[in-house]
């Protein structure tokens, strides 16, 4: 089957390389989820004096309001209106007449510039106008038969709700059914796309990302787990972090390519231990990628320059990168690839993500997509025999730390370092314990650890008398 690319980078993607040629297409929709602009970039992107696109409006908004909002975004190339794109309006004859009647003038407008692209916005108004639901589907198989007979790739743009795909008789008729939605999350909108049916093709289901620039529609699909685990040899190698005392309780370190979770209350060290893993590795001549949400890469640095390490000189090297996100408005499926990027660039060794809890908040609306993304994310990372530290802020002080993830992200990770604060002696202190490390055996003793700029970044002798 040929398939008639979009043009749209992750739309690609998520349709397994395109749309198959000659099918019909219902783009559905609330309004202002980006219908109009999706069907419109997709026609300008192919659109070519051989392969002719027809934009027909119906009672929606005025074509020259339309031609003239859609020539702001870049895809928009004013040198093919009127050849290689041609717009119709067939308002007047929806006016003046029914549904019935628009729908033979839309056949008679395909058979005369014989398009190899068709929009139909909107094609909803056919349906509300039509003299009954059995006179609109008669309508309906009239033009999806006509179509079937020709080479012409439709889209047909509606203003449906998620409700209305189980009940309208176009999405029976229809080859595929993309359904763009716009919701408020908090003080953001979350715009979206989820291919809902796409006949006689695979395709990446769920719910992807879909933000509107000057550029037009770009799509993030949803982050998963790569389809096959990629095969490797496990070397038992262990790498160290250059932690004082801390490599001992691995053994002679973490395993290479395992997952680290550092979870601990606020102000116990996570920050800290976790750039010494990195900077200490990309010292050693393993390049590393910090990325941070909470501490922006000044603060790091500053961090970094009080224990004697110079981030500045690291990075000139190409030996460490520091790419930070601002937590509001992030994104897990936005940031993804661009956070893979980074790491690909660098060919990065050493990875660190400070903090996931920030991903937690930004996926507050679907706790398994939490879990999924973590997951995903630890399996990218093996796969590439990347050594990654994830820092987890804990709920309470003075805990033991039993419900430090509270949705299971301890059991996808290979190694938990938990950071706490125990009273010893009317004083408070810092402790380390080794939870978890899968595949070596570790210390599970409470170990003091002291962080100060002058002694560093220790792990201490075992604490007795502890009150937790």
């Amino acid at each position: 089957m040929r398939r008639i690319s979009t043009r749209i980078e992750g739309l690609d993607h998520i349709l397994a390389g395109g749309l198959p040629e000659g099918c019909v297409v219902l783009i559905a929709g609330v309004p202002g989820s980006g219908k109009t602009m999706l069907a419109n970039q997709i026609v300008f992107n192919n659109a070519t004096l051989e392969n002719k696109a027809l934009v027909i409006t119906t009672i929606s908004e005025p074509l020259a309001k339309m031609v003239r909002f859609t020539q702001e975004y870049a895809f928009f190339d004013v040198n093919k209106i009127g050849s290689a794109v041609i717009y119709e309006d067939i308002s007047s004859d929806l006016l003046n007449q029914n549904g019935e009647t628009a729908v033979e003038r839309i056949t008679k407008l395909v058979q005369k510039h014989n398009p190899a692209f068709l929009v139909v916005d909107s094609f909803k108004i056919l349906s509300d106008l039509a003299e009954s639901p059995a006179s609109f589907r008669r309508m309906m198989y009239k033009l999806v038969a006509t179509l079937a007979t020709l080479p012409c790739t439709a889209f047909l743009i509606g203003e449906y709700e998620t409700s209305d795909l189980n009940t309208s008789a176009e999405f029976v008729a229809v080859d595929a059914v993309i359904e763009l939605r716009n919701q408020l999350l908090g003080l953001r909108d979350y715009r979206s796309l989820r291919v809902a049916k796409l006949r006689g093709s695979d395709y990446v289901s769920g719910e992807h990302t879909l933000c509107i620039t000057n550029q037009g529609v770009m799509i993030f699909p949803r982050f998963v787990t790569p389809p096959c685990p990629v095969t490797y040899t496990v070397t038992g190698e262990q790498v160290a972090t250059g932690i004082k005392g801390l490599d001992e309780l691995f053994g002679k370190g973490i395993l290479r390519g395992t997952a680290t979770l550092v979870a601990g209350e606020p102000g116990t060290g996570k920050t800290v231990t976790s750039l010494h893993f990195l900077l200490n590795g990309a010292q050693a001549g393993e390049p590393g990628v910090y990325i941070s949400f909470q501490e922006d890469p000044s603060q790091l640095k500053h961090i970094a320059n009080n224990f004697g390490f110079d981030i500045d000189e690291l990075q000139q090297q190409g030996m460490l990168r520091m790419f930070y996100t601002s937590p509001v408005e992030l994104n897990v499926d936005q940031h993804a690839p661009l956070m893979l990027r980074e790491i690909e660039a660098l060919n990065a060794q050493r990875v660190v993500i400070d903090s996931i809890t920030d991903f937690q908040a930004s996926t507050s609306r679907d706790t398994d997509r939490y879990f999924n993304y973590i997951y995903a994310l630890v399996q990218h990372f093996k796969n590439l025999s990347i050594t990654s530290f994830f820092t987890a802020e804990m709920s309470e002080m003075f805990g033991t730390g039993i419900m430090m993830t509270g949705v299971g992200i301890s059991h996808i990770v290979d190694n938990v370092i938990l950071l706490r604060y125990v009273e010893v002696e009317q004083l408070v202190r810092r402790v380390l314990t080794i939870l978890k490390a899968r595949g070596s055996a570790h210390s599970t003793q409470v170990r003091e650890y002291t962080i100060s700029e002058r002694g560093g970044v220790c792990v201490g002798k075992p604490l007795s008398g502890l009150r937790v």
